[in-house]
């Protein structure tokens, strides 16, 4: 079972990479320079495509087989997942972490058709083809290597939320200031300053609050 769960995750993990390199290709295609600063967490993962990926595979490999079935199904599961999730950011944090209200055929802006495609496509791709290679390819380690991986794995995107968590909450009132819809790269920038600035000056950890309240009142006496 505990073989079973970090396989899982680890799975879970490499999907979240494979889809933060497919959104980092696809907003540095957009606006023509290279963008990396994409999603809530820290690292170079996104959860979505992650938890998507897994309810795809979970909830559809008996359609294996029926090619539009899978499509169609694959393309609603992710749709939902998305628009959900959006609101979800949206209602804990007053922020639109991203927008594709300039699209055609769009849901509120949360969701698009073109990406609904796109979602279908890979859900084939990925069930069909990718994910059984992927298995057999991580059934080659042994179930020590698999847990200990899923393990550090889950160590690390744990604590990489917690902290993302707490720094977001931390300097919110400074994020109200954005008006765009899309605010990732914003709020990814103002997260990456209130990390390193502790680093800058040898803080430790717990003064985070007490800096940020500095720069608040420095900010109120100008």
């Amino acid at each position: 079972m505990i073989y079973s769960f970090c396989l899982l995750f680890v799975l879970f993990f490499i999907y979240s990479f494979i889809g933060y390199v497919a959104e980092v290709l696809k907003i540095s295609y957009s606006k023509h320079r290279w963008v990396f600063s994409r999603g809530y967490l820290g690292g170079p993962y996104l959860p979505i495509f992650g938890m998507g990926s897994v309810l795809v595979i979970y909830f559809l490999q008996s359609y294996r087989d029926d090619v539009v079935v899978l499509f169609i199904m694959s393309l609603t599961i992710c749709c939902l997942l998305e628009y959900f999730t959006s609101l979800l950011l949206e209602k804990i944090y007053n922020l639109r972490w991203w927008d594709y209200s300039y699209k055609k055929y769009h849901i509120n802006g949360r969701v698009c058709l073109e990406n609904g495609i796109l979602f279908g496509i890979a859900g084939v791709l990925l069930v069909r083809y990718f994910h059984p290679f992927l298995v057999s390819f991580l059934e080659r380690f042994s179930h020590r290597t698999i847990i200990i991986l899923g393990v550090v794995l889950i160590v690390i995107m744990m604590v990489d939320f917690f902290l993302s968590t707490f720094v977001v909450f931390q300097i919110k009132d400074e994020l109200e200031d954005y008006t765009e819809k899309d605010s990732t790269e914003q709020v990814r920038t103002k997260m990456k300053e209130f990390f390193l600035y502790p680093f800058f000056s040898s803080r430790l950890f717990t003064a985070f609050p007490d800096i940020l309240t500095n720069k608040k009142k420095d900010r109120s006496k100008n």
